[in-house]
């Protein structure tokens, strides 16, 4: 008589294993219920962001150090535009309180932190009502806020909202991720402090187009004064020691018929020791004669494919799939010179730095190669800080023309009898642009800060990097390596199983 199928001994084992996992699935339920209420009547919780934390750093009490010994001996008030309960009380407003009062029980000689309610007695804040404008670099009046946060001394004094010191994602205002309000405060504190700040002259007759305005507010944190500029007709200010043409698309005047050369004016300013001269450009800028014969003779040349059936020439565009963030393979990390000066320059600087659509550059005819990342022609050298690495291949009129490392950003020095000038050229606009300035992961703003401290400001607040409340490190795999793990992630469990397969049926066979 054959046995009843729930009575077997298969059927027994599969009901036990039903019953556990039904048992096990009731428990966890019950579990995270049970926890869940705990947790929520006692508080328990504990943080799984990037960055536990933000608290003052020691990066930053070592910066403050530095600019309260060595400036003015200005005293700085902070002040926050509503009650004391309210400041603490905001879910946002309050890092920016809890880091201006640690630096004020730091420096409380310098520092000091006060609270104004401006809805009942606005006069306490009203003289602060002016502030500039960095887009426009005029001086105009301003709402003030209950959230707004307001640096001043005895000379100066300005006014930021409370969006200055947060990140928010896809530049949505209601979607906070990262915090920023070490370098927003520190920055701050040297304006106030530094009464002599060197101003930098943006140009704005070259057709310059900006992608945004993340450049203004890294040159207002370096400690910069910002004037825009136009060389033709505008005097250069003695107080500027750093020219800066972002993204130039018309050329320099420098032709016989013009009352004016802009390239004698450039000489002339470069004469004066100290002073500096910095462009961006990408594979998107159109030829530029004048301005390309300027800087061939500070050592850098730009390639061009030509088309022998047109004449026309076509800009090389800059491209490695083997470091490369996205998949067309034209936002790369740069590969820093670790040799001689160029070492020097980017020493302490760690994080990886991207360059998107870059034109590609090389030493000009004439300068020599020293083996160590420098060029040099009679009294000018070149230092290429960035290269493109290996693995890149150069494109033009849509198709591959060159292979082989090129350079995508450099510095020129000239030192004649002690008097030293220097002209920098990157080989990206997008370089500068919010998605890599904003960025706990890329350092293109450490890099940028740097580099503004080489071209011509003895001073600048480097190193205080946002502090994101997720971890981005995501951002910096490449997408050779989204391949590789993928393939690992795909075989893997496949040759695993294979392999079990193979076990299971040899043994079935031998027994």
């Amino acid at each position: 008589m054959k046995k009843h199928f729930f009575r077997t001994r298969k059927a027994q084992y599969g009901g036990v294993t039903a019953l556990l996992t039904v048992l096990v699935i009731v428990v966890t339920l019950l579990a995270n219920a049970v926890f869940g209420t705990l947790a929520a009547r006692y508080g328990w919780h504990t943080s799984m962001t990037a960055v536990g934390n933000y608290d003052v750093s020691d990066t930053c009490y070592a910066l403050l150090d530095e600019i309260l010994d060595e400036g003015s001996q200005k005293n700085v008030e902070i002040l926050f535009c509503d009650t004391y309960q309210n400041v603490v009380d905001d879910g946002t407003l309050s890092y920016v309180y809890e880091t201006a009062s640690s630096l004020a029980e730091r420096y409380p000689d310098r520092l000091s932190v006060s609270c104004h309610d401006i809805m009942t007695n606005p006069n306490t804040v009203r003289q602060y009502a002016t502030a500039q404008n960095l887009q426009t670099g005029e001086t105009q009046e301003i709402p003030i806020y209950e959230t707004s946060v307001i640096l001043a001394s005895e000379d100066y004094h300005r006014v930021y909202n409370l969006e200055d010191f947060f990140v928010f994602e896809g530049g949505n205002a209601s979607n906070v991720w990262a915090y920023k309000g070490e370098r927003k405060l520190v920055a701050g504190i040297l304006h106030a402090v530094d009464g002599q700040a060197p101003t930098v002259c943006l140009t704005n007759n070259h057709g310059e187009v900006f992608y945004d305005y993340e450049l203004l507010y890294l040159l207002d944190d370096a400690g910069y004064r910002i004037s825009y500029i136009d060389l033709y007709e505008d005097e250069i200010p003695d107080s500027c020691n750093l020219i800066i043409s972002y993204n130039p698309n018309t050329d320099l005047v420098a032709d016989s018929l013009s009352e004016k050369s802009e390239i004698e004016i450039l000489d002339a300013f470069l004469e004066r020791d100290g002073n500096n001269f910095l462009v961006f450009v990408e594979n998107g800028t159109p030829k530029l004669p004048n301005f390309e014969s300027y800087l061939a003779d500070w050592g850098f040349a730009f390639q061009y494919f030509t088309d022998v059936n047109t004449g026309n020439s076509y800009r090389y565009m800059v491209q490695n799939n083997t470091q490369s963030l996205t998949s067309d393979g034209y936002t790369i990390y740069g590969e820093p010179i670790t040799s001689g000066r160029s070492g020097e320059l980017l020493d302490g600087l760690t994080r990886k730095t991207v360059f998107r659509n870059s034109t590609a550059m090389v030493a000009a005819k004439g300068f020599v190669n020293n083996g160590d990342g420098s060029f040099t022609k009679g009294d000018r050298t070149l230092y290429s800080l960035y290269e493109s690495g290996e693995g890149t291949v150069s494109w033009a009129h849509g198709a591959a023309v060159a292979s082989g490392s090129t350079m995508l950003m450099g510095v020129s020095e000239q030192n004649t009898n002690g008097r030293v000038c220097r002209v920098g050229v990157v080989s990206s606009v997008r370089f500068l642009t919010e998605e890599y300035l904003q960025s706990a992961v890329y350092g293109n703003s450490d890099l940028s800060m740097r580099l503004f401290g080489t071209l011509g400001k003895d001073f600048v607040p480097e190193g205080l990097t946002i502090k994101p409340f997720s971890s981005l490190e995501i951002s910096t795999v490449t997408t050779a390596q989204m391949v590789q793990w993928t393939l690992w992630l795909t075989l893997t469990p496949t040759v695993a199983v294979t392999a079990i397969a193979l076990i299971v049926l040899i043994r079935r066979r031998r027994a």
